[in-house]
């Protein structure tokens, strides 16, 4: 983590969600009913699922600090994969809602005219939710937290949705009187689309993909120029996602002649500099291939390995 308060503010996140939606869904409910705007209703039912998922993210979070035991003894870091689906799970009824009631009272060309005041409502809600997007997404970061982040994404929908939702009721106030219910499809199909990219982005986590950003061919050449004088050749790396962990998998090649110390020494190096290279923390799990060299036959014989868990 960059600063000391991080701990304070991540340990604050799923607090800070929980009122914020608490006051959103009681200010967009009350001024969606009481200016008769469907767009604001319907955000007001996106900040009710938003409050859900805070709920979700939380439990994720707590599943995931568990230690590794003999059962997992990769840990939990993956439940928070598992919690950020069943967020945007939710989101896809909520979604799916929201657009039916929405293209319904635009076929049926129901007369839809919200007051002014619910316009200020939807214009608060943007600020508050922008704020919590910011709070939240930066300690998810911070904390390399799947659920926290995929949990931020959910609530800057909330602020587009909200966006759609004031142009929606301006709209209706000048005479189209089919923006406002359309302003609600449109929050529903913003929900829609974080959630199919979130969902995906999830899904491939669990699959053992390799993190996004990453380059293997890039990590091995690093790695390799670093600790040139040492190991032989960086056969293979891996590298796979465990919630706010990181594991890598490397296989390097070392000279039979090697000693034990000099074995030793090679596995620090390369524990040190992966370490150096990621923010996050990690887990390294090290395999020293041990050849011998046939000259006569001109090729390399792998006599033993060497394994180690860092």
């Amino acid at each position: 983590m960059k600063h000391a308060a991080c701990k304070k503010c991540i340990a604050s996140v799923g607090n800070v969600n929980i009122m914020g939606n608490i006051l959103m869904i009681a200010l967009k409910g009350y001024l969606g009913v009481v200016g008769g705007s469907k767009g604001l209703i319907a955000d007001a039912i996106h900040s009710c699922a938003d409050l859900l998922a805070t709920i979700v993210m939380i439990i994720g979070l707590k599943i995931s600090s568990k230690k590794k035991n003999h059962q997992y003894p990769y840990g939990y870091g993956k439940a928070e994969h598992v919690v950020a689906i069943v967020i945007y799970l939710f989101l896809f009824g909520i979604a799916g809602y929201i657009i039916y009631e929405g293209v319904l009272a635009i076929m049926e060309g129901r007369l839809v005219i919200p007051c002014t005041v619910a316009a200020w409502g939807a214009v608060l809600s943007i600020f508050i939710n922008e704020l919590m997007f910011r709070l939240t997404y930066c300690a998810g970061s911070q904390a390399n937290s799947p659920a926290m982040i995929a949990k931020a994404w959910e609530t800057r929908t909330d602020v587009y949705s909200s966006i759609a939702v004031v142009i929606g009721i301006l709209g209706a106030r000048i005479g189209f009187h089919f923006m406002d219910p359309l302003a609600a499809v449109i929050v529903g199909l913003l929900i829609l689309k974080t959630c199919v990219e979130m969902t995906r982005e999830a899904a491939l986590a669990l699959m053992d993909r390799v993190p996004e950003g990453f380059s293997i061919d890039a990590l091995q050449k690093i790695i390799a120029e670093r600790i040139q004088d040492i190991v032989v050749d960086i056969v293979d790396i891996k590298v796979r996602d465990l919630g706010p962990d990181l594991e890598y998998f490397i296989k390097a090649m070392v000279p039979d002649c090697i000693s034990v110390a000099e074995a030793e020494n090679v596995k620090n190096q390369i524990r040190k500099n992966v370490s150096e290279l990621e923010e996050r923390k990690t887990i390294v799990v090290i395999q020293l291939l041990v050849f011998e060299s046939d000259k006569k036959k001109q090729k390399t014989v792998v006599k033993r390995t060497i394994h180690e868990t860092a």
